[in-house]
């Protein structure tokens, strides 16, 4: 075979036709030549007859076996995108969806509207561009912005929020020491400057947490396991099932986990925001409410599937 782009992107597209769709067959190809060879979809155009090395080509084989095994692109060239930014992910974390970028943003829209002062020196009035937010903090006693994630996977909440609002302290959690790494590397890389703790929500209280969080947003695990072979097997054979599965008997087992420490976490008026199961809305409203949280919404994502629910405490 002659080892030029045209021949190789026309026998990756042919080969991932077997597992997906004309048009998911073309993204993960252009995602894999983009992310991994830096080849933007525009130059198959522009140069159809660049060749490549054998070493380069025996790489790109062994690419596409693992990507007709089922396995996500990201995971093959170890980079995801979310909200504009590249973050490192492997099997022990989910892959950032599309949906959970939309729980960001509704998350920002309403602290751009309900948060009185964007930059922390205009909070505490200080206008010496020689101190930071910290010292400015430290100095006039005024609190941050406080946010919280639970089960921060690859710190794709955390780190989006960190970049977008510089002024806050944003803090972020999860089980696994590993995860809780690469999540800090991913932070590094993006220069988001995020406050990781390991921690088991399900098992453990408050005690390494701060308190006072204006906001706690968490995307827990929601799929119920009789739901499993409702998934792709890109999904279910290679993204890791404990941040994905809950027991058909307890749907809701992270929901009520986190709302109950968020009682004790949140400040007055503190907010809880939740990419949830569009079966279980109604469920999850009425266990909020006797947690006694207040203004509950149940909202659709951009597909107009029930995606999210927020309320205040």
């Amino acid at each position: 075979m002659n080892f030029t782009l045209r021949n190789i992107r026309g026998l990756y597209l042919s080969s991932l036709h077997i597992l997906y769709d004309n048009r998911e067959a073309e993204a993960i190809t252009r995602f894999y030549f983009e992310m991994k060879w830096e080849i933007p979809a525009h130059e198959f155009a522009i140069f159809p007859d660049k060749t490549f090395q054998n070493d380069e080509w025996e790489e790109m084989q062994n690419d596409l076996q693992r990507l007709q095994n089922g396995e996500p692109v990201q995971y093959v060239v170890g980079k995801s995108e979310f909200y504009g930014l590249t973050l490192q992910v492997n099997p022990l974390v989910l892959i950032p969806r599309p949906e959970t970028e939309e729980l960001v943003e509704r998350l920002l829209q309403h602290l751009a509207v309900h948060t009185t002062a964007p930059d922390c020196k205009d909070a505490v009035g200080l206008h010496d561009s020689s101190l930071n937010c910290k010292d400015a903090i430290e100095h006039h006693g005024t609190p941050p912005l406080r946010i919280l994630d639970f089960c921060t996977g690859s710190g794709a909440i955390a780190i989006t929020l960190a970049k977008h609002l510089p002024q806050a302290e944003v803090w972020a959690t999860d089980y696994s020491r590993e995860i809780l790494e690469l999540a800090q590397q991913n932070a590094e890389d993006n220069h988001a400057q995020v406050h990781f703790i390991q921690h088991d929500v399900l098992r453990e209280d408050t005690t390494k947490l701060a308190h006072g969080y204006q906001a706690i947003i968490s995307n827990p695990p929601y799929i119920p396991q009789s739901h499993k072979a409702l998934l792709h097997k890109n999904v279910t054979e290679h993204e890791p099932a404990e941040a994905l599965f809950v027991p058909d008997e307890k749907p809701l087992l992270f929901y009520e986990r986190i709302a109950s420490l968020g009682r004790e976490l949140l400040a007055d008026n503190g907010l809880l925001f939740f990419e949830t199961h569009e079966n279980y809305h109604d469920e999850l409203e009425s266990m909020l409410l006797q947690f006694h949280y207040q203004d509950i919404e149940k909202i659709k994502d951009l597909n107009g599937n029930p995606r999210f629910v927020t309320c205040k405490k």
